[in-house]
C-alpha cells in the first residue's frame, strides 16, 4: 500500500513505514494520513482530493481525529483492518472562478469594520432579503462541528447547513437537502468567498452573486 503523510511532524510517520510494509509515495498514494489537528485534515484533502484519509492526532484541537498512537493505526492499514465512508463536499462558484470546501463556504465582508449586505436564495425561492451582517456559512455534515458550529451550537448529520454569521436581526439557521442550489447575492459593500482554510480567496463585488452546491467528488474517511 502506497501511504502519504501530510502534517508538520510528518517525518516521524514516514521514517516507520516500512517496518509495517507501507510504502512512501507522496504523488500517487492509495491512503492519505493527515498527522496534526482540524486544519491539517482540511489542507491533506486539498493536496489529494478524493484519496482515502486517516486522521491522526498531533494536536489538540482535532474533533475527527483518531488518537495520537499511530504506530497501533499503521498496523490496522497495513493489515487492511477499516472501512472507508464517503462524505459530501461543498462548492462555491463565481464569475468563473470556483472554490471547494470539505467543511464550508464561507461568504464574508471584505473589510472587517464593515457589514455585507445579501439575499438568500435556495432553489429559486428567495429565503432572506436584505442581510446585514459578516456573512453566512454553507456547511457539510463533516464541516458542521467546525464554523458552522461556532455559530450555531449545533451540528447536523445530512444535507447542507446555511448559518447567518452575526446578523443585525435575529435570522434562523437552515438544513436543507444536500442536492440544493443556494444563490448569495451581494447587494451593497464587497466580500469574499473563503472555502474551508484555504489561503485562495475569490473577491467579491455588489452584484456578484455566488452559487453554492454539492461538489461532484467525495470525501473518502478511513474509519477502524
Amino acid at each position: 500500500m502506497r501511504v502519504a503523510v501530510v502534517g508538520k511532524h510528518r517525518r516521524y510517520i514516514e521514517e516507520e513505514l516500512p517496518e509495517y510494509g507501507l510504502k512512501l509515495s507522496k504523488k500517487n498514494p492509495d491512503v492519505v494520513i493527515s498527522y496534526g489537528g482540524d486544519g491539517t485534515i482540511l489542507k491533506s484533502e486539498r493536496m489529494y482530493p478524493g484519496i482515502p484519509k486517516v486522521f491522526i492526532r498531533h494536536s489538540y484541537l482535532c474533533v475527527k481525529c483518531h488518537g495520537d498512537e499511530y504506530r497501533k493505526y499503521l498496523k490496522y492499514l497495513s493489515k487492511k483492518k477499516f472501512k472507508t465512508v464517503k462524505g459530501i463536499k461543498v462548492e462555491g462558484s463565481v464569475k468563473g472562478k470556483k472554490l471547494g470546501g470539505m467543511n464550508e463556504i464561507n461568504i464574508v465582508s471584505e473589510k472587517p469594520i464593515f457589514a455585507v449586505r445579501f439575499d438568500l436564495i435556495v432553489n429559486g425561492r428567495l429565503i432572506a432579503r436584505n442581510v446585514i451582517g459578516d456573512g453566512v456559512v454553507v456547511a457539510t455534515p463533516f464541516g458542521s462541528h467546525a464554523y458552522f458550529y461556532s455559530i450555531t451550537r449545533k451540528t447536523f448529520k445530512k444535507g447542507l447547513g446555511i448559518a447567518f454569521n452575526n446578523p443585525r436581526k435575529k435570522m434562523k439557521n437552515l438544513i436543507v437537502k444536500d442536492n440544493s442550489i443556494i444563490k448569495v447575492k451581494i447587494l451593497r459593500d464587497a466580500g469574499w468567498m473563503i472555502a474551508d482554510n484555504n489561503p485562495k480567496f475569490v473577491h467579491l463585488n455588489e452584484g456578484d452573486v455566488i452559487t453554492i452546491n454539492k461538489s461532484k467528488g467525495t470525501a473518502n474517511i478511513i474509519k477502524f
